[in-house]
């Protein structure tokens, strides 16, 4: 990093400066040098920079807090991307509210602006595991980069099914990157920045709190083109995420839910507003302009399939909630041992996945 850009690093390295504070900051004053060379009262004439924000700006030349944040993210192999850089996501630029610095681990390809954001609840019931799955597997299978949160429920679902596809995903964190949270996804964290990326506005080891995850889910909306929401209560994180991206101009597409579950108030609300209805992935994806269509088809029996293979694949794709293996069994009049080969060699290939409760789904 150049002394123009470290003087920058530093000036917006101070807490609570923002985009809005610092773009002030910038008509007033001219330029990052001249800011940083500002006194205090000249400082405190720009709205919305109080006493606080003015002695950190003053100290901030020399705190060492910028510096010490350059040699971490060095060490842990994670770029650190300045609003002006070329480096910074394109799909972000135009926004006012944009953040000022992205910190990645991974990296960004030009692929990655044409993507679909996959969010909703974190406690997630069976319907909503199926429909995540279809959905994140079916773009994946066309090259589609999958982004989401990194939260427990249907965003580790998205990251998981776009992973097993051998697709890019992209997480967007509302920590730094040196925090691991939820805690149980840190090997997951770790995948997606092998394959894709995982980004954050927050200092390396900025702990999460309920300020944090907002200012996530406006980076996801403003990444993607697209946002789906498979399933959500009302006044979920995901539904947010939604009405950010809908004030973003972005489309917004909900999957409906039972009327009587509360994980799917959220989305079937979302309908009544003015959603785009996502019937299946089929459906969402003729909705989008930008879709490469026609391309990177997915032929289902391009492995050849048996005709028991071929039995069960249908049997199982006929139901959206999925199956156990006793029913599969009965309703093809064949035994549950005879199946169990069949139903590992669909696994393997992908075509199937079991789900919690030993429930068979189709993967797409």
């Amino acid at each position: 990093m150049n002394e123009k850009d470290l003087c920058l690093f530093r000036l917006i390295s101070v807490a609570d400066i923002g985009a809005s504070r610092f773009f002030m900051l910038l008509e007033k004053f001219g330029d990052v040098e001249s800011i940083l060379k500002a006194g205090r009262r000249d400082l405190m004439s720009v709205e919305g920079i109080g006493h606080a924000v003015a002695e950190g700006i003053l100290n901030s030349s020399n705190s060492g807090k910028a510096d010490r944040e350059l040699e971490i993210a060095e060490k842990n192999n994670i770029e650190i991307i300045l609003y002006n850089s070329s480096a910074y996501p394109k799909s972000l630029i135009d926004f006012t509210d944009k953040p000022l610095v992205l910190y990645v681990k991974g990296n960004i390809l030009e692929k990655d602006f044409d993507s679909i954001s996959i969010v909703g609840s974190r406690k997630v019931s069976n319907y909503g595991k199926t429909v995540t799955s279809e959905f994140a597997a079916y773009f994946a299978k066309k090259g589609i980069t999958i982004i989401s949160g990194l939260a427990r429920g249907v965003d580790t679902i998205s990251h998981v099914t776009t992973l097993e596809n051998r697709s890019r995903t992209i997480a967007v964190l509302g920590n730094g990157l040196l925090v691991n949270y939820p805690p149980e996804n840190a090997k997951l964290q770790e995948t997606i920045s092998q394959n894709g990326a995982v980004i954050s506005e927050f200092p390396l080891n900025c702990q999460p709190d309920k300020g944090t995850f907002p200012r996530r889910n406006r980076i996801i909306a403003g990444f993607s083109k697209a946002t789906l929401l498979t399933e959500a209560a009302l006044g979920s994180g995901a539904c947010i995420t939604a009405r950010i991206c809908a004030d973003y101009g972005k489309d917004v597409f909900s999957v409906p839910g039972n009327i009587y579950s509360n994980v799917s108030k959220g989305t079937n609300k979302l309908i009544q507003s003015g959603a785009f209805v996502a019937l299946s992935p089929q459906d969402m994806a003729e909705s989008l302009s930008w879709f490469p269509k026609g391309k990177f088809e997915v032929i289902d029996n391009s492995l050849n399939l048996n005709k028991l293979e071929l039995s069960i694949l249908k049997l199982i794709e006929s139901d959206s909630a999925g199956l156990p293996p006793d029913l599969i069994a009965h309703k093809l009049n064949i035994n549950v041992s005879d199946m169990a080969t069949t139903l590992l060699n669909l696994e393997i290939n992908v075509l199937i996945k079991a789900t919690p409760g030993q429930i068979y789904i189709r993967v797409y």
